[in-house]
Formats: C-alpha cells, sequence, structure tokens
C-alpha cells in the first residue's frame, strides 16, 4: 500500500505540473514558475495532497545536476577568454557587491557571520533556468541584452561549485570560519578537476567516438547519463559535490564534435527533473508563516529586487559603457533570487548554519522574486519600446557585441534583399550581423532582436567592430551602385582572401564588381530570368535533370551573363572596358525601387574567374 501510495503522488505530481505548465505558457509566463506554484497548492502548506517532500526534493536535484552539465557544455577555454570582462568583471563585481551588501544587512539584523555570508551569497544569484527560457522565448538570447546577461550568469553558476564545497564546512562548531579547511577544500576541488579532466579527455572522447559509431542512440543517451552520474560520483567520493562532477562532464564534452547531439539528448531529462526539482522548492514554502509576515516578505523581496536591478545597473554603466535603457533592462531582467539560492540556503538551514524560520523567509523572498521576473522583463521591454530613440551605436559597444563572433557572415545592406539573406542564414541556424545606413530598416530588425547596426558599411572601423576579419563572408546587398563599389575595393584591398557575394544593379555594375574583386556579382534581373526560362521548358515536358543542366551552363557563362540584359537592346558589340575600371558614376539606386532576388540568388551568382 505504501508503494502504491507514492505512486498516486507521483501521479498527482505530473497532474498537477500539466496543467500548471498549460495555463502558465497561455499566460505567456515561463513554466519554471508554473511548476513552482503548483508545488505550492498541492504541498503541505496548502492542500497536502504530497507529503513525502523529502524524496521528491532528492530526485529533483538531478535537475539542478543536468542543468550544471549543460552550462559546462555551453562553455568553452576560448569562450570564456572572449567574454572575460563581462564574466568576470561585470559578473564578479555583482556576485561580491551583492552579496557583502546583503550578509551586511543579514549580520546587522542578527545572523551569525556565517549565516550571513550563506544569505549573502545565495540571495546574490540570479534564476539561470528563468531568465535564459524568457530571453529565448523573446528571440533576444543572441542580442546585447542576452549576451550580458548569460555573461552574469554564468559567473554566478561557475561560484556555486565553490559555494556548495564550502556551506559544509562552515557547519562545524567553530564559531567563526576556518580558513585554514575553507583552503583544504578548494585545493581539493582543484586537484579533483585536474584529475578528472585528465582522465575524461584520455577516456571519455575514446569511448564516445566508438560508441557513436558502432551502436545505436540509446547506449549514446545511457553513456550520457552514465558520464554526468559517473563524474558526479567520483567528485562526491573526494568529497565534494554531485554538481561540481556533471559541471566537470560537460566542460570535458564541450569541445566534442558530440557536444550538439548531447545537449539535445539531455533536454527533455533536464527539463522534466527541474520541473521536479522547483516543485519540490514550492511545497518547502509555508504559506502559512508567509501570509503572517506578509509586510516582512513583501518588504524584503522588494528590497532585494531593487538592489541587485540598482547595482546592475550602475556595473553595466560604469563597467562595460552600456546605454541607459539597456543597463535598465539588464538590472530587472537578473534582479530575482536564484535555484541555486534554494539550493545553498537550503543546505546551510540542514545542517543547522541557518534558523528553520530565517530559511523559510528566504525561500519565500526568492520564490517572490521569480513570480515576479516575467512582469519586470515586460516593463523593462515596454520602456525600452517607448523611450528607446534610434542612436548610432557606440564602436565600443558594438565591439564588446560582436566580441565572440566567429565565421559569421557581413551583411553590408538591410533592405529587402538582405533581410532575404538574413532568413536564408537564420533557417540554417548561422550567425550574421547586418549594417545599414536606413534608419527605419535598422529600428524593425532591432525590434524583432536581430543584429542589426546602423552605420555606413564601407567605414572601415565599423566593419572591423562587427568582426568582418573573422567573417566568413560578406554579402553586399546595398541600393546604391557606388558605395557597393566602394565597399569591394576596400574589403579586397585589406582582406584579400575574404568571400565577397555581391548584388549588382546590372550587368555593367556586375563587371565592375567583379573587376574590383568581387567573388560573385548577381545581376537582379538574372535569376528572374533564369526562373522563367526553367519553366518554359517544362512546359515543354523536359526533365528536371536536363533543365538544371541548362541553368548551370547559363551560370557558368560569365560573359553571356554579364551581356544577356544587353543583348536584345545592343545591335552592335560594346566596346571593350578600359584596362584599369574607374569606380562609375551612377546615381544611387534607391532600394525601394529594386527588384527583389528569389530566395536561391546566392547560388546563382556570376562567379569571377578564377574561383
Amino acid at each position: 500500500m505504501e508503494n502504491h501510495g507514492f505512486l498516486f503522488e507521483i501521479v498527482l505530481l505530473l497532474t498537477a505540473a500539466i496543467v500548471a505548465v498549460v495555463v502558465f505558457q497561455r499566460l505567456r509566463v515561463s513554466p519554471m514558475l508554473g511548476y513552482l506554484a503548483a508545488g505550492m497548492v498541492i504541498g503541505p502548506s496548502a492542500l497536502s495532497l504530497v507529503t513525502d517532500v523529502e524524496t521528491i526534493g532528492v530526485i529533483g536535484e538531478l535537475g539542478v545536476v543536468m542543468l550544471l552539465f549543460t552550462i559546462g557544455l555551453e562553455l568553452s577555454f576560448r569562450r570564456l577568454k572572449l567574454m572575460r570582462w563581462e564574466v568576470f568583471g561585470l559578473g564578479g563585481a555583482q556576485f561580491l557587491i551583492t552579496g557583502l551588501i546583503v550578509a551586511g544587512a543579514a549580520w546587522g539584523l542578527g545572523a551569525t557571520p556565517k549565516a550571513a555570508f550563506v544569505i549573502g551569497a545565495g540571495l546574490a544569484l540570479s534564476s539561470t533556468a528563468i531568465v535564459l527560457q524568457l530571453l529565448s522565448e523573446r528571440g533576444e538570447v543572441a542580442t546585447r541584452l542576452g549576451r550580458v546577461g548569460f555573461s552574469v550568469l554564468l559567473l554566478q553558476d561557475l561560484a556555486v561549485v565553490p559555494l556548495l564545497a564550502v556551506v559544509p564546512i562552515l557547519g562545524g562548531a567553530a564559531r567563526e570560519p576556518d580558513w585554514t579547511q575553507i583552503g583544504l577544500a578548494v585545493g581539493k576541488a582543484a586537484l579533483a578537476l585536474t584529475l578528472i579532466m585528465v582522465a575524461g579527455r584520455l577516456v571519455l572522447q575514446p569511448i564516445y567516438r566508438t560508441v557513436a559509431r558502432d551502436h545505436g542512440h540509446e547506449i549514446f543517451i545511457a553513456l550520457t547519463l552514465l558520464a554526468v552520474l559517473g563524474t558526479g560520483w567520483a567528485t562526491e567520493q573526494a568529497g565534494l559535490s554531485l554538481t561540481l562532477g556533471a559541471f566537470l562532464a560537460g566542460l570535458l564534452l564541450a569541445e566534442t564534435e558530440f557536444r550538439h547531439q548531447i545537449e539535445a539528448d539531455i533536454k527533455p531529462f533536464q527539463g522534466l527533473l527541474m520541473g521536479l526539482f522547483f516543485m519540490a522548492i514550492g511545497m518547502q514554502v509555508d504559506l502559512g508563516a508567509a501570509a503572517r509576515n506578509w509586510w516582512l516578505v513583501g518588504s524584503l523581496t522588494l528590497a532585494l529586487i531593487g538592489l541587485k536591478a540598482g547595482i546592475l545597473f550602475l556595473l553595466c554603466r560604469v563597467l562595460i559603457h552600456q546605454p541607459v535603457l539597456l543597463s535598465l533592462r539588464i538590472g530587472m531582467i537578473l534582479a530575482q533570487g536564484g535555484e541555486f539560492g534554494f539550493i545553498l540556503i537550503g543546505s546551510a538551514a540542514l545542517i543547522g548554519l541557518i534558523p528553520e524560520p530565517v530559511k523559510q523567509v528566504c525561500l519565500v523572498v526568492i520564490s517572490l522574486s521569480m513570480i515576479a521576473t516575467p512582469f519586470l522583463a515586460m516593463a523593462g521591454k515596454w520602456l525600452s519600446d517607448r523611450f528607446e530613440r534610434f542612436t548610432p551605436v557606440g564602436l565600443a559597444a558594438l565591439e564588446q557585441d560582436n566580441i565572440d563572433l566567429a565565421h559569421h557572415v557581413v551583411i553590408a545592406g538591410f533592405g529587402r534583399v538582405g533581410r532575404i539573406v538574413a532568413r536564408l542564414l537564420e533557417a540554417r541556424r548561422l550567425p550574421y550581423v547586418a549594417i545599414d545606413n536606413n534608419a527605419a530598416n535598422v529600428r524593425d530588425g532591432r525590434a524583432r532582436g536581430l543584429p542589426v547596426y546602423f552605420g555606413q558599411a564601407a567605414q572601415r572601423e565599423l566593419l572591423w567592430s562587427v568582426g568582418v576579419d573573422r567573417a566568413s563572408a560578406v554579402v553586399v546587398t546595398m541600393g546604391e551602385a557606388r558605395a557597393a563599389l566602394e565597399l569591394v575595393a576596400m574589403l579586397k584591398h585589406r582582406l584579400p582572401e575574404l568571400p565577397i557575394i555581391a548584388r549588382a544593379r546590372d550587368s555593367d555594375h556586375a563587371r565592375d564588381l567583379l573587376d574590383l574583386g568581387a567573388d560573385i556579382a548577381v545581376p537582379e534581373t538574372l535569376e528572374a530570368s533564369l526562373v522563367l526560362g526553367a519553366a518554359a521548358l517544362r512546359s515543354h515536358d523536359i526533365g528536371e535533370g536536363d533543365i538544371e543542366a541548362a541553368l548551370n551552363a547559363l551560370r557558368a557563362d560569365r560573359d553571356f551573363l554579364l551581356t544577356s540584359d544587353r543583348a536584345l537592346t545592343s545591335p552592335a558589340p560594346a566596346a571593350p572596358p578600359p584596362a584599369a575600371p574607374a569606380v562609375p558614376d551612377r546615381p544611387p539606386a534607391s532600394d525601394a525601387d529594386l527588384p527583389l532576388p528569389p530566395a536561391d540568388a546566392l547560388r546563382a551568382g556570376t562567379a569571377r574567374t578564377g574561383k
């Protein structure tokens, strides 16, 4: 009967989770908050439908293990190096300043130094799960907001690793922290990190290659679970935390060719287990005590949100020189407490470091701040949309925004043609950055969270700020013929190996672009003519293979393509071009007046001789 009772509680958990997530998704609120609310409702302090909170909590903690594993997968030493100032500068300053202020306030209210340390560290953390979910839902992960937010969260998640190792030591009998023991624990962690990293590189990657080559997908998933739990067990045997092992396992696999498949396989486990974790946390919240002390928890929640938002706002302005509205949005979206705060404060209470009433107040404050996060994010977005006026982006901020971009495409011009190119790249999840001197085009792109910036694409400093020297190609879609020629000439002079794909007004413009160094130049009438010709061939029941061969033959005929749009109007051959073509003095064409090429125009371009 006891087993059947536990099974019934599992059924209740799943039912409550499904109902809560559906309701919260309809309200466009993070599902994690739905799990938290469901746990509060069915837990001991409300309906008491589920009473075995401890067992559910143990299972739910595996969600945190999986979360740290995926964080490790997202991390690499190269990425850390490129983001070092935002991660260790901004993120480190936020964690230290917030933690010290909260710890000082807790100490002043009567907490012991050890308890104040844990409370300060726990409340300084933000919710990685909720913030990343919100950014993903809004399509803002790749924006400056997403980049800075991820940097702060990454530092906090890294800080959790030593904090989880230190909390058990602080629970000793000594009144003051034993810094010798803390130093030994940190040294032990460093040694374990080194040994596991070496062993993982020697053993884990070869095993993955063997399994991926010779065995099925199920064994691949099983190997991933074994890597996570096995590494966690190893760190636990060394006296460290299970979560540290999971993080190390992710770090070991981050730079392998299996990273993306592993991440896809682990996502369902992580989502479900994180849901159980949040439900277990919700069950631990004493709603009765929160109701009796509503003024206290309400005041502390507002104080925490205001403190964290204010600190982040100031640090973003001072340390990384972000605009006012963006700094405000960063502060508002990271102002909540986090899931690791639950774990730190709960662990400290379990060993008697923090009294139970104080733990309950902290849990309620963190929960309320997390519930407020979607509304804070919406308020920040509303303020940004209402008060932001178009201004050129500073080169320093632009360079920081794109510092980790590599092998991306730079699109010069974000009119109709540039947007088509961007959509093709997005469909294949390929990174790109676009530059346009039309304020309306930039404003529309930024409103949709796209990496579009205002400026003259031919300005060398602007191009280097978006990483053109690290790009895989530049696509020139500008409507102004002279500007396109100047850009191609400058790029070919500065970066002779960089592939340049250009849109041309006509065959003369295409010839000039090729002579100046473009690898591919696409006359605007070219692909439309080929599509019409292909349709005519199909009307005669000619096979697709023969049609494609005919089209490819025309595309390969450089001389034909460069003169085809003048063949019917020019009775005599055109005079040969001068030996050193100058930039033609044509009036600039408006992008709105130019025909839109089809989606596969990039494939249809005229290749420069020798390419």
